[in-house]
């Protein structure tokens, strides 16, 4: 199982995580007190986390990208990457920080469908 092709997921993982994090989400919260995690929840610890999680889904989609040769998954995560980041940390809702959380995991889903369609450009494997 080639590694490459789940970054995409688990930058999702990560990326959501820090994003309830910083909207103040009770329930993620609670969890990351109760394990003792506490020092997590400060913004100069969850903006680099952030980008870093990022980072990890744009690899992902970009190794996808490279597999099925159409961006739109790429493009998707691109876009609601850039929102997530501003949404989360600028918070004029927690609405469309939510809504980037969603586009993200349908750029996932995307670049699963794109990967796994008939015309995909290389074979995986």
């Amino acid at each position: 199982m080639r590694v490459d092709r789940h970054l995409d997921k688990i930058g999702i993982a990560g990326s959501a995580f820090a994003a309830l994090c910083c909207l103040g989400t009770p329930a993620v919260l609670a969890i990351v007190s109760a394990v003792g995690l506490g020092f997590l929840i400060n913004d100069a610890i969850l903006a680099p986390l952030l980008i870093a999680s990022l980072l990890v889904l744009l690899w992902g989609l970009a190794a996808g990208w490279k597999r099925h040769r159409k961006p739109w998954a790429l493009l998707l995560g691109a876009v609601a990457g850039a929102m997530l980041f501003l949404f989360a940390f600028l918070r004029p809702s927690p609405g469309l920080a939510y809504t980037s959380i969603a586009l993200l995991v349908a750029a996932s889903m995307l670049n699963v469908v794109l990967a796994r369609s008939p015309g995909t450009a290389v074979p995986p494997g």
